[in-house]
């Protein structure tokens, strides 16, 4: 058996396939012994990746980009989720976009994915950022979560997950970000790592979108594995059911990433670092040909 480590980075659907595929034994299959790693947090799936500790995962598309400026080797090896979806949360006093104004609303860090998309959010809604509402940086989803619970903010961005846990519990989804088209969670390596193990990073990829199918094939028995990992959303099926359906659509079956999303997230990036207008789109996938 091949051993290998994967980095998920965060307890998401969207980083769960290779635990779909896991239960299901497609590494097993292939003669590959994985241990899943999630360190709770996106940042560390980089870090991993670069010491090669967990050589192989899923980071968001922006930490993967902020790296790069920094001179690092990571390469795109499968675009998992090419859009992003954040669903903005808030108490009842917001029923619609302009409500937001005056409040406190949270950022979950604009280097990070759904701080980079509230920032973009926020663009396009024609809200000015110093003037018309003060934004609120927790730092992490789970922090903004249980500020907007007690008070502390009037609304947050948050993944699927979170948004649909308490909506309906005193919350309300007012907005979401489906109408941005910028990447968001690349299967990624080094190229280090990819010169020196080309077939077992081709048999990974080829897995994660075998895991695709059954994901979306095979609702019954993906709904119990995900429930296993998020337990608090397992006793609200509706609101998992919710979560699962926004997936399934999303998913990339052929792990093929969009260069058009890609350089939609480059250029959100470049906002806060010119230096990434440098960054070509095409050097960035490496398909595995």
């Amino acid at each position: 058996m091949e051993k290998i480590r994967i980095g998920i980075g965060v307890s998401s659907i969207g980083r769960f396939l290779p635990l779909i595929g896991k239960a299901a034994g497609f590494f097993d299959r292939e003669h590959i012994d994985v241990e899943i790693v999630n360190q709770q947090d996106e940042e560390k799936v980089v870090a991993d990746l670069l010491t090669q500790e967990v050589p192989i995962g899923t980071p968001n598309a922006p930490s993967l980009l902020f790296s790069l400026l920094d001179g690092n080797d990571l390469v795109i090896v499968g675009g998992v989720l090419n859009r992003p979806a954040f669903y903005l949360t808030a108490n009842e006093s917001i029923n619609r976009i302009a409500d937001l104004k005056g409040k406190r609303v949270g950022i979950n860090q604009p280097r990070r994915m759904a701080g980079l998309v509230m920032l973009a959010l926020l663009r396009k809604w024609g809200l000015d950022t110093l003037q018309d509402l003060t934004l609120v940086d927790f730092g992490l989803n789970d922090r903004s979560l249980e500020a907007v619970k007690k008070g502390e903010l009037a609304a947050a961005l948050l993944p699927p997950e979170k948004a649909f846990e308490i909506a309906g519990d005193g919350f309300r989804v007012i907005a979401d970000s489906s109408e941005l088209d910028c990447h968001w969670v690349p299967l990624a390596t080094t190229r280090g790592f990819l010169a020196a193990n080309r077939e077992l990073v081709r048999k990974i990829r080829s897995i994660y979108s075998e895991s695709v199918r059954l994901f979306k094939n095979d609702p019954k028995e993906t709904l119990k594995e995900i429930g296993r990992w998020l337990p608090a959303l397992k006793t609200k099926p509706e609101s998992l059911k919710k979560c699962y359906d926004i997936f399934a659509q999303r998913f990339e079956p052929t792990l093929m990433p969009s260069l058009t999303s890609l350089d939609s997230i480059i250029q959100e990036v470049a906002l806060q670092d010119a230096r990434a207008h440098n960054i070509q789109v095409t050097a960035l996938v490496d398909n595995l040909d």
